[in-house]
């Protein structure tokens, strides 16, 4: 059901994602494997956008990104949100299987690039304000040296994820920018890895991208399948 490992570094962020790809089906009311290369971090005219949950919901909301203009309208990210919420409704998709569901995207402003994460629950929680029920859904934004990883099984054992936050350094302590990826790529190769032996919804293949804070720069890499000795 995917796994998202999002960091803020300072002068850049990251931003990887595990392979597998899980569909629900309305009329068995199961979910099942899709495939095993699905690219989940898509690229937008800003940055990037990833999620973990229903397939189909996910990839619409992406769509809306791709699509997204920079022509002086707002980014109305949470309104397209809901409103695919409700469609994917009243296509009988239940609320059980959306609202765990989350999203990570990137946004380069013009002057430095943010991170930001997206839950879908709050979009189901109504609550009463001044007489009336609405919603507050929220966004947050992942700020330097911060990480959020967003799964559906949280593993038993926590430290190859607390070694990775723990160990987090901004590109610019290191010598090179090929030393910089070498060194995330083997931790993470970690904690997906681990991971994997835990969940079998996700994968040890993983998608990697960087994006520089300053210019809005971004790589996207692919890091094929691993097996831990």
């Amino acid at each position: 059901m995917t796994m998202i490992i999002a960091a803020h570094l300072d002068d850049c962020i990251l931003i990887a994602a595990d392979k597998r790809a899980m569909t629900y089906d309305v009329e068995t009311k199961i979910l099942h494997l899709a495939h095993d290369d699905v690219q989940k971090i898509k690229l937008w005219s800003r940055g990037a956008i990833a999620g973990t949950g229903e397939m189909l919901f996910l990839n619409r909301i992406a769509d809306y990104f791709i699509q997204f203009e920079v022509d002086g309208r707002p980014l109305k990210q949470m309104d397209v949100i809901y409103k695919e919420i409700e469609k994917r409704s009243l296509e009988g998709v239940p609320k059980k299987i959306l609202i765990n569901n989350s999203l990570i995207f990137s946004m380069f402003d013009g002057l430095e690039t943010l991170l930001y994460l997206i839950p879908i629950e709050p979009f189901f929680k109504e609550i009463e304000k001044n007489g009336q029920k609405i919603i507050q859904p929220e966004m947050y934004q992942i700020k330097s040296f911060s990480v959020d990883v967003t799964c559906f099984n949280i593993p038993p054992d926590m430290s190859s994820l607390q070694n990775f936050q723990g160990n987090l350094r901004s590109l610019s302590s290191f010598d090179s920018e090929i030393e910089f990826i070498t060194y995330y790529i083997e931790q993470l190769k970690q904690v997906f890895g681990v991971h994997a032996q835990i969940d079998p919804s996700i994968t040890t293949s993983f998608d990697l991208y960087i994006q520089s804070c300053s210019t809005g720069k971004s790589l996207a890499l692919h890091v094929p399948n691993l097996f831990l000795v």
